[in-house]
């Protein structure tokens, strides 16, 4: 049965596992090279790179990065309709799984196979992708490279798209259960354009629910408070140093209880706006900057105290750091593994209405 199955769906397999492993390829050969830049630029996309110079290098090398990271995102929901759907569709449509099912071969047994020899090559195909771009993203390079260092600007984080679906665990278990879905679409609806539509749409909903819904609350988040200091902190609030790389839930102004409050900066805007900050005739250099320090500090102080009189305590920010990022893979990796198992129910129930 393993032959029949590698025979009727070889050029599927090898083109599906062929395209993961060149992109692969190519992801490792641009990793080694900006691991090897002695000069490495912060470029963002190739349509800025110079063709030729110590720059051009790296900037091609992250510029392809970037898009292999970002088609890597997309590949669970491609592969689910190219692969899954059709995997099933095509011989249910053609009415060929009528001789299947005739000699002596169990409706398991039948379904089982194509999953060992067409869906398990190209999963592990995806986990060896996301391992490398995972890899790539480990040089540590003191550069701005969109994808390829774990440094650069607050709110950065590779526990959120698209860094987190393109890493190794998460890839195949989405990969995994893109092409599970496919498969039951395919059963169920036993059309195949039908089957495609319903897994591209319903892998969009699940990868947005597991990033807007899920992850966020994998666990409890880390709370950095900062105290309100003069109207300035209105705008320069920003997590600490040692807190950049971070996935920033939500960041605002909180009472004493660590309730939301919504600041009306009208109320406090006009503090200060009557001063004389010129410097006068008859003042020196030295008394105009300790009259001017004096200003700051009581419109600082009466600027506090209008913000605590609308009841706001402190500043907060709810953030994941980067340190979780293996918990929170094996855990999106096994909610997506576990839906995977919950849809082979519903599966063996549309495989039992196959009419052989």
């Amino acid at each position: 049965m393993i032959w029949v199955i590698w025979r009727q769906h070889r050029t599927t397999i090898l083109a599906a596992v062929g395209a993961i492993l060149a992109l692969t390829i190519v992801a490792l050969i641009c990793g080694v090279a900006i691991r090897g830049s002695a000069r490495p630029i912060a470029f963002g996309t190739m349509f800025g790179c110079p063709k030729t110079g110590d720059g051009a290098g790296p900037c091609w090398s992250e510029s392809s990065l970037t898009l292999i990271t970002l088609g890597t995102t997309l590949l669970p929901a491609l592969l689910g309709v190219l692969v899954g759907v059709t995997a099933f569709s095509r011989d249910i449509e053609r009415g060929t799984h009528v001789v299947g099912l005739s000699q002596s071969v169990s409706r398991t047994r039948w379904y089982w196979t194509r999953l060992l020899v067409v869906f398990v090559p190209v999963t592990a195909a995806m986990a060896l992708l996301g391992s490398v771009l995972e890899w790539t993203r480990s040089a540590g390079l003191e550069s701005n490279y969109a994808y390829a260092s774990t440094g650069v600007w607050y709110g950065y984080s590779r526990l959120t798209f698209p860094l987190f679906q393109s890493s190794g665990l998460v890839a195949a278990a989405y990969t995994f259960l893109a092409l599970i879905l496919g498969s039951l679409a395919a059963l169920l609806l036993r059309n195949t354009l039908g089957a495609m539509v319903v897994t591209l749409a319903a892998m969009c909903a699940v990868t947005v629910s597991f990033q807007l819904g899920a992850r966020p609350h994998y666990t409890a988040p880390a709370v950095e408070a900062q105290t309100i200091d003069g109207p300035g902190r209105t705008v320069a609030y920003r997590p600490d140093d040692e807190n950049r790389n971070v996935w920033l839930l939500s960041s605002g102004f909180v009472d004493a209880d660590g309730k939301g409050v919504e600041f009306d900066y009208s109320e406090c805007g006009q503090i200060g706006g009557d001063e004389d900050w010129g410097q006068r005739p008859d003042e020196t250099l030295t008394e105009y900057e300790a009259r001017e320090d004096a200003i700051n500090a009581a419109m600082n102080h009466e600027f506090t105290a209008c913000q605590e009189r609308q009841g706001i305590d402190r500043f907060e920010f709810r953030y994941h750091p980067d340190s979780l990022l293996r918990r929170f893979q094996l855990t999106e990796a096994a909610i997506a593994l576990a839906l995977s198992a919950l849809l082979l129910i519903p599966s063996m129930w549309a495989l039992r209405r196959l009419r052989p």
